[in-house]
């Protein structure tokens, strides 16, 4: 019984990321070329937040400012 739910978690989890790939593609994949136009163009990515979305603000920039698989100049971004 137990591991019937276990499992049942993973079947709704894969499921609602399907879904989340059809209505999320297109709207992520826009918010990726308005950041990538104001990095390209000499803008600063600008990543705001309150309480735990402020930590979300934080390393979203940090990824941009470090660099992780790479050697690469940093990009303009503050939180």
């Amino acid at each position: 019984m137990l591991e019937q739910r276990i499992q049942q978690q993973f079947f709704d989890s894969a499921d609602l990321k399907y879904q989340a790939a059809e209505t999320l593609t297109r709207p992520i994949a826009a918010a990726v070329q308005a950041v990538m136009g104001c990095i390209t163009a000499g803008g600063k990515v600008l990543a705001c937040g309150n309480g735990g979305s402020a930590s979300d603000a934080q390393h979203f920039a940090a990824e941009f400012i470090g660099r992780f698989e790479r050697e690469r100049p940093g990009l303009a971004a503050i939180a």
